[in-house]
Protein backbone atom coordinates (compact mmCIF):
# COMPACT_ATOMS: atom_id res chain seq x y z
CA UNK A 1 0.00 0.00 0.00
CA UNK A 2 1.45 3.38 -1.05
CA UNK A 3 1.02 6.49 1.13
CA UNK A 4 0.99 10.03 -0.28
CA UNK A 5 0.84 13.30 1.66
CA UNK A 6 -1.20 15.92 -0.20
CA UNK A 7 -0.67 19.63 0.46
CA UNK A 8 -3.79 21.56 -0.58
CA UNK A 9 -3.29 25.33 -0.40
CA UNK A 10 -6.71 26.96 -0.45
CA UNK A 11 -7.79 30.58 -0.15
CA UNK A 12 -8.90 30.24 3.47
CA UNK A 13 -6.77 27.33 4.77
CA UNK A 14 -3.85 25.03 4.05
CA UNK A 15 -4.45 21.32 4.56
CA UNK A 16 -2.10 18.36 4.71
CA UNK A 17 -3.92 15.08 4.07
CA UNK A 18 -2.38 11.62 4.24
CA UNK A 19 -3.98 9.18 1.78
CA UNK A 20 -3.33 5.61 0.86
CA UNK A 21 -3.46 4.38 -2.73
CA UNK A 22 -7.17 3.45 -2.49
CA UNK A 23 -8.20 6.99 -1.57
CA UNK A 24 -8.68 6.51 2.16
CA UNK A 25 -7.71 9.59 4.15
CA UNK A 26 -5.80 8.43 7.22
CA UNK A 27 -4.93 11.82 8.68
CA UNK A 28 -5.74 15.48 8.15
CA UNK A 29 -4.10 18.60 9.56
CA UNK A 30 -5.18 22.11 8.65
CA UNK A 31 -4.55 25.72 9.53
CA UNK A 32 -6.80 28.63 8.64
CA UNK A 33 -5.76 32.11 7.58
CA UNK A 34 -7.44 35.17 6.12
CA UNK A 35 -6.77 37.48 3.23
CA UNK A 36 -6.74 41.20 3.88
CA UNK A 37 -9.43 43.17 2.02
CA UNK A 38 -8.38 46.79 1.65
CA UNK A 39 -9.59 49.88 -0.15
CA UNK A 40 -9.12 50.41 -3.89
CA UNK A 41 -10.01 46.77 -4.61
CA UNK A 42 -6.87 45.48 -2.89
CA UNK A 43 -6.85 41.86 -1.69
CA UNK A 44 -3.55 40.71 -0.17
CA UNK A 45 -2.12 38.02 2.08
CA UNK A 46 1.13 37.78 3.99
CA UNK A 47 3.09 34.91 2.38
CA UNK A 48 4.43 33.93 5.78
CA UNK A 49 0.94 32.71 6.67
CA UNK A 50 1.43 29.95 4.07
CA UNK A 51 4.89 29.12 5.38
CA UNK A 52 3.60 28.92 8.96
CA UNK A 53 0.63 26.81 7.88
CA UNK A 54 2.88 24.51 5.84
CA UNK A 55 5.27 23.93 8.72
CA UNK A 56 2.41 23.43 11.19
CA UNK A 57 0.56 20.87 9.08
CA UNK A 58 3.72 19.03 8.02
CA UNK A 59 4.82 18.75 11.65
CA UNK A 60 1.42 17.42 12.71
CA UNK A 61 1.44 14.97 9.81
CA UNK A 62 5.02 13.95 10.54
CA UNK A 63 4.15 13.01 14.11
CA UNK A 64 1.30 10.79 12.89
CA UNK A 65 3.48 9.19 10.20
CA UNK A 66 6.19 8.38 12.74
CA UNK A 67 3.73 7.04 15.32
CA UNK A 68 2.11 4.73 12.74
CA UNK A 69 5.45 3.73 11.20
CA UNK A 70 4.25 4.72 7.73
CA UNK A 71 6.60 4.79 4.75
CA UNK A 72 5.79 7.96 2.82
CA UNK A 73 6.20 7.65 -0.96
CA UNK A 74 5.77 11.27 -1.98
CA UNK A 75 4.38 14.70 -1.20
CA UNK A 76 2.07 16.20 -3.84
CA UNK A 77 1.00 19.85 -3.99
CA UNK A 78 -2.19 21.42 -5.31
CA UNK A 79 -3.07 25.06 -4.84
CA UNK A 80 -5.20 28.09 -5.58
CA UNK A 81 -4.19 29.93 -8.75
CA UNK A 82 -3.40 33.39 -10.15
CA UNK A 83 -1.96 35.09 -7.06
CA UNK A 84 1.48 36.76 -7.27
CA UNK A 85 4.36 36.75 -4.75
CA UNK A 86 7.63 38.59 -5.57
CA UNK A 87 10.63 36.98 -3.85
CA UNK A 88 14.29 38.02 -3.63
CA UNK A 89 17.40 35.98 -4.45
CA UNK A 90 17.05 34.14 -1.14
CA UNK A 91 13.39 33.27 -1.76
CA UNK A 92 12.16 35.80 0.80
CA UNK A 93 8.90 37.62 -0.03
CA UNK A 94 9.32 41.30 -0.89
CA UNK A 95 5.62 42.19 -0.75
CA UNK A 96 2.35 40.71 0.36
CA UNK A 97 0.87 38.28 -2.12
CA UNK A 98 -1.48 40.05 -4.52
CA UNK A 99 -4.41 37.64 -4.41
CA UNK A 100 -6.45 36.27 -7.26
CA UNK A 101 -9.48 38.34 -6.16
CA UNK A 102 -7.48 41.61 -6.31
CA UNK A 103 -8.74 44.21 -8.81
CA UNK A 104 -6.08 46.92 -8.62
CA UNK A 105 -4.65 46.19 -12.08
CA UNK A 106 -7.51 47.39 -14.30
CA UNK A 107 -5.22 50.01 -15.87
CA UNK A 108 -2.64 47.33 -16.70
CA UNK A 109 -5.33 45.29 -18.46
CA UNK A 110 -6.12 48.32 -20.57
CA UNK A 111 -2.42 48.62 -21.43
CA UNK A 112 -2.44 45.04 -22.71
CA UNK A 113 -5.55 45.70 -24.78
CA UNK A 114 -3.84 48.70 -26.36
CA UNK A 115 -1.25 46.27 -27.76
CA UNK A 116 -3.36 43.23 -28.62
CA UNK A 117 -7.11 42.83 -29.03
CA UNK A 118 -9.15 40.86 -26.52
CA UNK A 119 -9.69 38.15 -29.13
CA UNK A 120 -5.95 37.87 -29.88
CA UNK A 121 -5.07 37.60 -26.20
CA UNK A 122 -7.87 35.09 -25.64
CA UNK A 123 -6.82 32.80 -28.48
CA UNK A 124 -3.17 32.91 -27.35
CA UNK A 125 -3.70 32.39 -23.64
CA UNK A 126 -7.25 31.08 -23.23
CA UNK A 127 -7.86 34.05 -20.91
CA UNK A 128 -9.29 37.55 -20.97
CA UNK A 129 -7.31 40.65 -20.08
CA UNK A 130 -8.64 40.84 -16.54
CA UNK A 131 -7.23 41.71 -13.09
CA UNK A 132 -8.15 38.15 -12.04
CA UNK A 133 -5.00 36.83 -13.71
CA UNK A 134 -1.34 37.12 -12.81
CA UNK A 135 0.26 39.19 -15.60
CA UNK A 136 -1.64 42.43 -14.84
CA UNK A 137 -0.67 42.07 -11.16
CA UNK A 138 2.98 41.64 -12.16
CA UNK A 139 2.70 44.72 -14.39
CA UNK A 140 1.19 46.69 -11.49
CA UNK A 141 4.23 45.83 -9.37
CA UNK A 142 6.52 46.97 -12.18
CA UNK A 143 4.58 50.23 -12.63
CA UNK A 144 3.73 51.14 -9.04
CA UNK A 145 6.52 49.48 -7.03
CA UNK A 146 9.47 49.39 -9.46
CA UNK A 147 11.99 48.93 -6.65
CA UNK A 148 10.26 45.68 -5.69
CA UNK A 149 10.01 44.50 -9.29
CA UNK A 150 13.71 45.18 -9.93
CA UNK A 151 14.74 43.43 -6.71
CA UNK A 152 12.47 40.45 -7.36
CA UNK A 153 14.36 37.35 -8.40
CA UNK A 154 11.12 35.51 -9.19
CA UNK A 155 7.41 36.26 -9.43
CA UNK A 156 5.68 33.21 -8.03
CA UNK A 157 2.20 31.81 -7.62
CA UNK A 158 1.13 30.31 -4.30
CA UNK A 159 1.80 26.74 -5.47
CA UNK A 160 5.21 27.81 -6.78
CA UNK A 161 6.06 29.41 -3.42
CA UNK A 162 5.08 26.26 -1.49
CA UNK A 163 7.08 24.08 -3.91
CA UNK A 164 10.05 26.40 -3.35
CA UNK A 165 9.70 26.05 0.42
CA UNK A 166 9.60 22.26 0.05
CA UNK A 167 12.41 21.84 -2.49
CA UNK A 168 14.35 25.09 -2.89
CA UNK A 169 13.49 25.09 -6.62
CA UNK A 170 11.52 27.57 -8.73
CA UNK A 171 9.16 25.44 -10.81
CA UNK A 172 5.56 25.78 -11.91
CA UNK A 173 3.33 23.56 -14.03
CA UNK A 174 1.08 24.16 -17.02
CA UNK A 175 -2.13 24.28 -14.97
CA UNK A 176 -0.77 27.18 -12.91
CA UNK A 177 1.10 28.92 -15.72
CA UNK A 178 -2.02 29.00 -17.88
CA UNK A 179 -3.56 31.41 -15.33
CA UNK A 180 -0.80 33.98 -15.72
CA UNK A 181 -1.80 35.25 -19.22
CA UNK A 182 1.83 34.62 -20.17
CA UNK A 183 1.62 30.97 -21.30
CA UNK A 184 0.47 30.02 -24.78
CA UNK A 185 -2.45 27.64 -24.25
CA UNK A 186 -1.79 25.89 -27.56
CA UNK A 187 1.90 25.09 -26.96
CA UNK A 188 2.21 25.04 -23.13
CA UNK A 189 5.22 27.39 -23.36
CA UNK A 190 5.78 30.99 -22.25
CA UNK A 191 4.43 33.20 -25.04
CA UNK A 192 7.11 35.57 -26.37
CA UNK A 193 4.62 38.19 -27.57
CA UNK A 194 2.74 38.27 -24.25
CA UNK A 195 6.06 38.64 -22.40
CA UNK A 196 7.01 41.49 -24.72
CA UNK A 197 3.80 43.50 -24.47
CA UNK A 198 3.50 42.99 -20.71
CA UNK A 199 7.14 43.89 -20.12
CA UNK A 200 7.60 40.91 -17.81
CA UNK A 201 11.04 39.33 -18.08
CA UNK A 202 11.02 35.57 -18.64
CA UNK A 203 13.94 35.33 -16.22
CA UNK A 204 11.59 36.33 -13.40
CA UNK A 205 9.28 33.38 -14.07
CA UNK A 206 9.73 29.84 -12.76
CA UNK A 207 10.56 26.93 -15.06
CA UNK A 208 7.64 25.12 -16.70
CA UNK A 209 6.75 21.44 -16.38
CA UNK A 210 3.73 19.23 -17.11
CA UNK A 211 1.30 18.58 -14.23
CA UNK A 212 2.13 15.44 -12.33
CA UNK A 213 5.88 15.99 -12.63
CA UNK A 214 8.40 15.06 -9.95
CA UNK A 215 10.02 18.44 -9.36
CA UNK A 216 12.48 17.79 -6.55
CA UNK A 217 12.93 16.32 -3.11
CA UNK A 218 11.98 17.47 0.38
CA UNK A 219 14.54 19.94 1.67
CA UNK A 220 16.58 18.78 4.68
CA UNK A 221 15.75 21.95 6.61
CA UNK A 222 12.00 21.46 6.22
CA UNK A 223 12.44 17.77 7.00
CA UNK A 224 14.27 18.42 10.28
CA UNK A 225 11.72 21.07 11.30
CA UNK A 226 8.76 18.75 10.72
CA UNK A 227 10.03 15.27 11.52
CA UNK A 228 9.59 14.02 7.97
CA UNK A 229 12.48 12.23 6.26
CA UNK A 230 14.44 14.33 3.78
CA UNK A 231 14.66 13.27 0.16
CA UNK A 232 10.95 12.45 -0.27
CA UNK A 233 9.90 13.16 -3.88
CA UNK A 234 7.75 16.27 -4.35
CA UNK A 235 5.16 16.11 -7.14
CA UNK A 236 3.22 19.02 -8.63
CA UNK A 237 -0.39 17.87 -8.82
CA UNK A 238 -1.58 21.07 -10.47
CA UNK A 239 -4.10 23.83 -9.92
CA UNK A 240 -6.80 23.10 -7.39
CA UNK A 241 -9.64 23.30 -9.87
CA UNK A 242 -7.94 21.10 -12.46
CA UNK A 243 -7.17 18.53 -9.76
CA UNK A 244 -10.76 18.67 -8.53
CA UNK A 245 -11.90 17.85 -12.06
CA UNK A 246 -9.91 14.59 -11.94
CA UNK A 247 -11.55 13.51 -8.69
CA UNK A 248 -15.00 14.43 -10.01
CA UNK A 249 -14.60 12.14 -13.01
CA UNK A 250 -14.27 14.92 -15.59
CA UNK A 251 -12.22 12.59 -17.73
CA UNK A 252 -14.35 12.41 -20.87
CA UNK A 253 -16.82 14.46 -22.94
CA UNK A 254 -20.36 14.87 -21.56
CA UNK A 255 -19.35 15.47 -17.94
CA UNK A 256 -18.86 18.75 -16.13
CA UNK A 257 -18.32 19.81 -12.54
CA UNK A 258 -19.25 22.68 -10.28
CA UNK A 259 -16.83 23.09 -7.38
CA UNK A 260 -17.93 25.64 -4.77
CA UNK A 261 -15.36 26.78 -2.24
CA UNK A 262 -14.47 30.43 -1.67
CA UNK A 263 -15.58 30.91 -5.27
CA UNK A 264 -17.16 28.50 -7.74
CA UNK A 265 -15.65 26.95 -10.83
CA UNK A 266 -17.43 25.16 -13.64
CA UNK A 267 -15.22 22.85 -15.68
CA UNK A 268 -15.74 20.53 -18.65
CA UNK A 269 -13.22 18.21 -20.33
CA UNK A 270 -11.90 18.89 -23.84
CA UNK A 271 -9.55 17.12 -26.22
CA UNK A 272 -8.60 20.43 -27.87
CA UNK A 273 -8.60 24.14 -27.02
CA UNK A 274 -12.13 25.58 -27.12
CA UNK A 275 -12.91 29.30 -27.44
CA UNK A 276 -16.18 31.16 -26.87
CA UNK A 277 -17.06 33.64 -29.62
CA UNK A 278 -17.59 36.35 -26.98
CA UNK A 279 -14.57 35.35 -24.86
CA UNK A 280 -16.76 34.60 -21.83
CA UNK A 281 -15.40 31.17 -20.92
CA UNK A 282 -11.75 30.29 -20.34
CA UNK A 283 -9.56 27.60 -21.85
CA UNK A 284 -7.00 26.15 -19.44
CA UNK A 285 -4.51 23.33 -19.28
CA UNK A 286 -5.97 20.21 -17.69
CA UNK A 287 -4.31 18.25 -14.91
CA UNK A 288 -4.07 15.47 -17.52
CA UNK A 289 -0.91 16.44 -19.44
CA UNK A 290 -1.67 17.51 -23.00
CA UNK A 291 -5.43 17.93 -22.46
CA UNK A 292 -7.58 20.99 -21.85
CA UNK A 293 -10.55 22.14 -19.81
CA UNK A 294 -13.21 24.71 -20.62
CA UNK A 295 -13.75 26.74 -17.49
CA UNK A 296 -15.88 29.50 -16.05
CA UNK A 297 -15.20 30.95 -12.63
CA UNK A 298 -17.20 32.97 -10.10
CA UNK A 299 -15.22 35.04 -7.62
CA UNK A 300 -17.46 34.90 -4.57
CA UNK A 301 -19.88 32.15 -3.62
CA UNK A 302 -18.98 30.13 -0.54
CA UNK A 303 -17.25 33.22 0.85
CA UNK A 304 -20.62 35.04 0.80
CA UNK A 305 -22.24 32.21 2.76
CA UNK A 306 -19.39 32.38 5.28
CA UNK A 307 -19.57 36.19 5.45
CA UNK A 308 -23.30 36.05 6.16
CA UNK A 309 -22.73 33.51 8.93
CA UNK A 310 -20.07 35.68 10.57
CA UNK A 311 -22.13 38.87 10.33
CA UNK A 312 -25.65 37.69 11.16
CA UNK A 313 -25.45 34.48 13.20
CA UNK A 314 -24.12 33.97 16.73
CA UNK A 315 -20.99 31.87 17.10
CA UNK A 316 -21.56 28.19 17.77
CA UNK A 317 -20.78 24.70 16.54
CA UNK A 318 -24.14 24.21 14.78
CA UNK A 319 -24.40 27.59 13.05
CA UNK A 320 -24.26 26.17 9.52
CA UNK A 321 -26.90 23.59 10.42
CA UNK A 322 -29.12 26.41 11.71
CA UNK A 323 -28.58 28.39 8.51
CA UNK A 324 -29.50 25.36 6.42
CA UNK A 325 -32.62 24.72 8.52
CA UNK A 326 -33.82 28.31 8.17
CA UNK A 327 -33.09 28.35 4.43
CA UNK A 328 -35.14 25.16 4.01
CA UNK A 329 -38.13 26.90 5.59
CA UNK A 330 -38.01 29.53 2.83
CA UNK A 331 -39.70 28.50 -0.46
CA UNK A 332 -38.21 28.43 -3.94
CA UNK A 333 -37.58 32.06 -4.80
CA UNK A 334 -36.78 33.00 -1.17
CA UNK A 335 -40.07 34.89 -0.75
CA UNK A 336 -39.03 37.28 -3.52
CA UNK A 337 -35.48 38.02 -2.35
CA UNK A 338 -32.75 37.79 -4.99
CA UNK A 339 -28.99 37.89 -4.42
CA UNK A 340 -26.36 38.88 -6.99
CA UNK A 341 -23.06 37.26 -6.01
CA UNK A 342 -20.69 39.96 -7.30
CA UNK A 343 -19.35 40.99 -3.90
CA UNK A 344 -15.81 41.38 -5.30
CA UNK A 345 -16.68 41.88 -8.95
CA UNK A 346 -17.87 39.46 -11.61
CA UNK A 347 -15.82 36.96 -13.54
CA UNK A 348 -17.84 34.74 -15.91
CA UNK A 349 -20.38 35.35 -17.30
CA UNK A 350 -20.23 39.17 -17.12
CA UNK A 351 -16.51 39.91 -16.60
CA UNK A 352 -17.16 43.18 -14.80
CA UNK A 353 -14.61 44.00 -12.09
CA UNK A 354 -16.79 46.93 -10.94
CA UNK A 355 -19.89 44.80 -10.29
CA UNK A 356 -21.02 44.58 -6.67
CA UNK A 357 -23.11 42.23 -4.58
CA UNK A 358 -26.78 42.89 -3.96
CA UNK A 359 -29.78 41.65 -2.00
CA UNK A 360 -32.84 42.84 -3.94
CA UNK A 361 -36.53 43.10 -3.05
CA UNK A 362 -36.25 43.16 0.73
CA UNK A 363 -39.30 43.98 2.81
CA UNK A 364 -40.18 44.16 6.49
CA UNK A 365 -41.51 40.65 6.09
CA UNK A 366 -38.13 39.31 4.94
CA UNK A 367 -36.67 36.74 7.30
CA UNK A 368 -33.07 35.79 7.90
CA UNK A 369 -33.70 32.39 6.32
CA UNK A 370 -34.94 34.09 3.13
CA UNK A 371 -31.56 35.80 2.81
CA UNK A 372 -29.71 32.51 3.30
CA UNK A 373 -31.93 30.84 0.70
CA UNK A 374 -31.34 33.77 -1.66
CA UNK A 375 -27.58 33.28 -1.25
CA UNK A 376 -27.83 29.59 -2.17
CA UNK A 377 -30.13 30.32 -5.12
CA UNK A 378 -28.02 33.25 -6.33
CA UNK A 379 -24.92 31.05 -6.32
CA UNK A 380 -26.71 28.21 -8.14
CA UNK A 381 -28.17 30.55 -10.79
CA UNK A 382 -24.76 32.12 -11.48
CA UNK A 383 -23.28 28.62 -11.87
CA UNK A 384 -26.18 27.66 -14.15
CA UNK A 385 -25.43 30.66 -16.34
CA UNK A 386 -21.85 29.50 -16.75
CA UNK A 387 -22.89 25.91 -17.49
CA UNK A 388 -25.03 27.23 -20.35
CA UNK A 389 -22.00 29.06 -21.82
CA UNK A 390 -19.77 26.00 -21.60
CA UNK A 391 -22.45 23.77 -23.10
CA UNK A 392 -22.35 25.93 -26.23
CA UNK A 393 -18.77 24.69 -26.72
CA UNK A 394 -18.84 21.22 -25.18
CA UNK A 395 -22.11 19.70 -26.27
CA UNK A 396 -24.50 17.36 -24.48
CA UNK A 397 -23.51 17.83 -20.86
CA UNK A 398 -25.90 15.57 -18.97
CA UNK A 399 -24.31 15.17 -15.54
CA UNK A 400 -22.82 17.77 -13.18
CA UNK A 401 -20.53 16.53 -10.42
CA UNK A 402 -20.50 18.89 -7.42
CA UNK A 403 -17.98 19.41 -4.64
CA UNK A 404 -16.85 21.98 -2.10
CA UNK A 405 -17.99 23.06 1.33
CA UNK A 406 -21.58 23.99 0.46
CA UNK A 407 -22.39 20.56 -1.00
CA UNK A 408 -22.46 19.21 2.56
CA UNK A 409 -26.01 20.60 2.53
CA UNK A 410 -28.41 18.50 0.45
CA UNK A 411 -30.67 21.54 0.15
CA UNK A 412 -28.00 23.30 -1.90
CA UNK A 413 -27.46 20.21 -4.06
CA UNK A 414 -31.17 20.00 -4.86
CA UNK A 415 -31.25 23.72 -5.63
CA UNK A 416 -28.35 23.13 -8.02
CA UNK A 417 -30.11 20.23 -9.77
CA UNK A 418 -33.25 22.34 -10.21
CA UNK A 419 -31.36 25.48 -11.32
CA UNK A 420 -29.17 23.51 -13.77
CA UNK A 421 -32.03 21.25 -14.94
CA UNK A 422 -29.50 18.42 -14.93
CA UNK A 423 -28.63 15.40 -12.85
CA UNK A 424 -26.30 16.41 -10.03
CA UNK A 425 -24.04 13.85 -8.39
CA UNK A 426 -22.05 14.23 -5.22
CA UNK A 427 -19.18 11.90 -4.38
CA UNK A 428 -18.44 10.94 -0.79
CA UNK A 429 -15.15 12.84 -0.53
CA UNK A 430 -15.65 16.59 -0.58
CA UNK A 431 -11.88 17.12 -0.74
CA UNK A 432 -11.89 16.87 -4.52
CA UNK A 433 -8.73 18.91 -5.11
CA UNK A 434 -6.60 16.78 -2.80
CA UNK A 435 -8.07 13.55 -4.17
CA UNK A 436 -7.28 14.67 -7.73
CA UNK A 437 -3.71 15.49 -6.69
CA UNK A 438 -3.54 12.00 -5.20
CA UNK A 439 -4.66 10.49 -8.52
CA UNK A 440 -2.00 12.50 -10.35
CA UNK A 441 0.73 11.40 -7.93
CA UNK A 442 -0.28 7.74 -8.08
CA UNK A 443 -0.06 7.76 -11.87
CA UNK A 444 3.35 9.46 -11.70
CA UNK A 445 4.53 6.76 -9.28
CA UNK A 446 3.27 4.05 -11.61
CA UNK A 447 0.64 2.68 -9.23
CA UNK A 448 -2.14 3.06 -11.84
CA UNK A 449 -1.97 3.05 -15.64
CA UNK A 450 -4.33 5.92 -16.38
CA UNK A 451 -6.74 8.41 -14.81
CA UNK A 452 -9.83 6.25 -15.28
CA UNK A 453 -8.20 3.38 -13.38
CA UNK A 454 -7.00 5.79 -10.68
CA UNK A 455 -10.48 7.30 -10.33
CA UNK A 456 -12.13 3.91 -9.90
CA UNK A 457 -9.54 2.95 -7.28
CA UNK A 458 -9.81 6.08 -5.13
CA UNK A 459 -13.57 6.70 -5.53
CA UNK A 460 -15.19 3.25 -5.23
CA UNK A 461 -18.39 4.40 -3.48
CA UNK A 462 -21.51 5.19 -5.51
CA UNK A 463 -22.33 8.91 -5.55
CA UNK A 464 -25.49 10.51 -4.16
CA UNK A 465 -27.76 11.53 -7.04
CA UNK A 466 -30.06 14.57 -7.14
CA UNK A 467 -32.62 14.73 -9.94
CA UNK A 468 -34.22 18.00 -11.06
CA UNK A 469 -37.81 18.62 -10.03
CA UNK A 470 -39.83 19.73 -13.08
CA UNK A 471 -41.94 22.27 -11.17
CA UNK A 472 -38.89 23.85 -9.52
CA UNK A 473 -36.98 23.84 -12.82
CA UNK A 474 -39.66 26.06 -14.35
CA UNK A 475 -39.50 28.45 -11.39
CA UNK A 476 -35.71 28.69 -11.54
CA UNK A 477 -35.81 29.36 -15.27
CA UNK A 478 -37.91 32.44 -14.52
CA UNK A 479 -35.54 33.44 -11.72
CA UNK A 480 -32.57 32.94 -14.06
CA UNK A 481 -34.07 35.46 -16.48
CA UNK A 482 -34.79 37.93 -13.65
CA UNK A 483 -31.21 37.63 -12.36
CA UNK A 484 -29.80 38.55 -15.75
CA UNK A 485 -32.28 41.39 -16.24
CA UNK A 486 -31.42 42.80 -12.80
CA UNK A 487 -27.68 42.76 -13.56
CA UNK A 488 -28.19 44.30 -17.01
CA UNK A 489 -30.36 47.09 -15.59
CA UNK A 490 -27.70 47.98 -13.00
CA UNK A 491 -24.89 47.84 -15.55
CA UNK A 492 -26.68 49.73 -18.34
CA UNK A 493 -27.61 52.56 -16.02
CA UNK A 494 -23.98 52.75 -14.80
CA UNK A 495 -25.00 52.12 -11.19
CA UNK A 496 -21.71 50.30 -10.52
CA UNK A 497 -19.70 53.25 -11.80
CA UNK A 498 -21.78 55.64 -9.70
CA UNK A 499 -20.84 53.79 -6.53
CA UNK A 500 -17.27 53.00 -7.60
CA UNK A 501 -15.75 55.34 -5.05
CA UNK A 502 -16.90 56.08 -1.52
CA UNK A 503 -18.68 59.37 -0.90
Amino acid sequence: MEYILIIDVGTSSLKAMLYNSTGNMLYRASKEYHSEYGSNNYVEQNPLTWKEALLFTLKQSGQYIIEKNIRLEAIAVTSQRASVIPVDANGLPLHNAIMWQDKRSIAQCEQLLDQLSLTEIYHRTGLRANPYFSAPKMMWLKDESPEIYVKANKLLGVQDYVVYLLTGLYITDWTQACRTMLMNINTFAWDEDMLKISGISASKLPDLCPPGSRVGFLDSGIASATGLPSGIPVIIGGGDQQCAALALNILQPGYAEANTGTGSFVIAYSEAPQFDDQCRTLCSAAAIPGKWIVEAGIFNTGSIHRWFKEQFYPAGEDVYALMNEEAAESPVGANGVMMLSHFEGSAAPYWNPLAKGLFFNLSLGTRRGDLVRAILEGIALEIAHNISLIENLVKNISVISVAGGLVAFNLFNQIQADAFNKTVIRYDNNEASSLGALMSALITLGVYRDYTEAFRAVSPAEPIIFMPDAINVEKYQRLFKRKDELYQALNQHKIYELFRNSV
